[in-house]
């Protein structure tokens, strides 16, 4: 069984390494804990720079699965009382989001802060940081589906809970990127009964929206795959009351994400 011993973790799905330096160093932007009582772990094909390898409070656990595989993964393994999720494409902003996080959060089991986060530096993505965009009912594609709540508040990252995030059954893993499992995870807290608190901007994130480069297997999995899963379980009954589901549904999604590695398992020279 593992053993919680410290107060957050903070893990991600991880491809940039050539990142991930400035990331971790970036944590005292949002948080006042000390280094004993935060962890930040990634989940990716690529090892820790050799910069972090020592680190006390970082881990890194291997796996070439889809990113909402990889995200359960890391939530399988945190140590951390509560729990924050992140991306490794942007660094964490200078807000103290978690710390205010911790003092706003409902206290009860069901508690969450959704983080608020920006992409890009447009006049369309300052609209991010408005109350209005995080409303599911804001957004065309979830407005159109019949069993998705309009008053639904999204939640693309948040301060939950380990054990009841585990109890929801974290991701649903057949929705390979977390462009719209977090959206199918913001329709089951709120089915379920959570308390969703809005929180600060906790992250700006490079805006990528292109089928070329590293964006282009989360492209393709949103289109092919995740849109036509997501628009069929909330057009039907089954999405009403949807809300916990199995936790080891990872398990059930391939172990290499063939969107990003057509040929399979990488192997250390192609990495």
């Amino acid at each position: 069984m593992l053993t919680l011993y410290m107060k957050l973790s903070i893990f991600l799905a991880g491809i940039r390494p050539e990142n991930w330096l400035k990331l971790y160093l970036s944590i005292p932007n949002v948080t006042s804990l000390p280094k004993d009582e935060y962890e930040l772990l990634f989940v990716s094909p690529y090892e820790l720079p050799p910069e972090l390898q020592d680190v006390s409070n970082v881990r890194h656990i291997k796996d070439w699965g889809n990113p909402s595989r990889c995200f359960q993964i890391g939530l399988l393994h945190s140590k951390g009382e509560y729990v924050v999720w992140g991306a490794d494409d942007g660094t964490f902003s200078p807000t103290m989001a978690f710390d205010k996080a911790f003092d706003a959060i409902p206290k009860h089991h069901k508690g969450v802060v959704s983080f608020k986060y920006k992409e890009g530096n447009t006049p369309q993505s300052d609209a991010m940081l408005g109350e209005e965009y995080w409303m599911l009912g804001s957004h065309k594609l979830h407005r159109k589906l019949k069993y998705v709540p309009n008053n639904c508040k999204l939640v693309m990252n948040a301060l939950i809970r380990r054990d009841y995030f585990m109890e929801l059954g974290g991701w649903d893993c057949r929705i390979e990127q977390l462009g719209l499992s977090c959206p199918d995870l913001s329709v089951r807290l709120q089915n379920d009964g959570a308390e969703v608190m809005m929180g600060e901007k906790f992250m700006e994130v490079s805006h990528l929206f292109a089928e070329a480069g590293d964006h282009g297997p989360i492209m393709r999995a949103f289109t092919k795959n995740d849109k036509p899963l997501y628009c069929h379980i909330y057009s039907h009954p089954e999405g009403k009351n949807r809300s916990r589901i199995d936790f080891d549904n990872w398990k059930q999604s391939p172990g290499v994400w063939a969107r990003r590695w057509p040929q399979g398992r990488p192997t250390k020279e192609t990495l």
